[in-house]
């Protein structure tokens, strides 16, 4: 697949489904910092702890596009 049709693709996301793909990103990030916490430090955290400790930590530095070309 050419170059132009990938862009012309990403081009075509709507807002919504934008959206989604940073929070599915999200959501990935937040399973890794709590696999990343058991190993390190030995503590099960629940996924709703996880996700309070990771959004606490890097959501703020996520960055405004998480998914650069």
């Amino acid at each position: 697949m050419s170059n132009a049709v990938e862009q012309s693709r990403a081009v075509t996301l709507s807002g919504e489904e934008m959206f989604r793909l940073r929070m599915e990103g999200q959501c990935q990030q937040i399973m890794r910092y709590r696999l990343q916490v058991l190993r390190e430090s030995g503590r099960l955290l629940s996924s709703d702890e996880a996700a309070v400790e990771w959004i606490e930590r890097f959501a703020a530095s996520y960055g405004d596009n998480p998914f650069p070309a």
